[in-house]
């Protein structure tokens, strides 16, 4: 029962980030190009996969991470998306590695296949 409790409370909690997350990036000024943040924001939170990740904003980034590896500290696991040179970036969370796609929904898909049980992005 505690295990179903937590779910809908992940799921209550979750929507409600989404949203705020959603709203900050709303409010970013014009060069940020924040519709374009805001367009990966809406195709991750449509995948009911992605969705379950924890959304962030970064530099103007949208960051996703879960949140038991957030508690353990493995920084590995958080990732960025964002919108740059006419492109659409997937990164780790250093920026250190970047994948560069023509649609949002090209870049939510490669997310998507790269998530894994043990290591969410890798």
């Amino acid at each position: 029962m505690k295990l179903k409790n937590y779910a809908i409370h992940k799921v209550i909690n979750g929507n409600e980030e989404w949203a705020r997350v959603r709203k900050r990036l709303a409010e970013f000024p014009p060069h940020f190009h924040s519709y374009k943040t805001i367009e990966l924001l809406d195709v991750c939170r449509a995948s009911r996969l992605v969705r379950y990740l924890d959304p962030y904003i970064s530099l103007s980034r949208l960051g996703l991470h879960r949140y038991d590896t957030y508690e353990a500290g493995i920084a590995d696991d958080f990732l960025c998306l964002y919108f740059h040179q006419n492109q659409y970036v997937v990164s780790t969370y250093d920026n250190y590695q970047k994948w560069f796609f023509s649609e949002a929904q090209e870049a939510v898909e490669f997310v998507k296949r790269n998530l894994d049980k043990e290591k969410v992005f890798s």
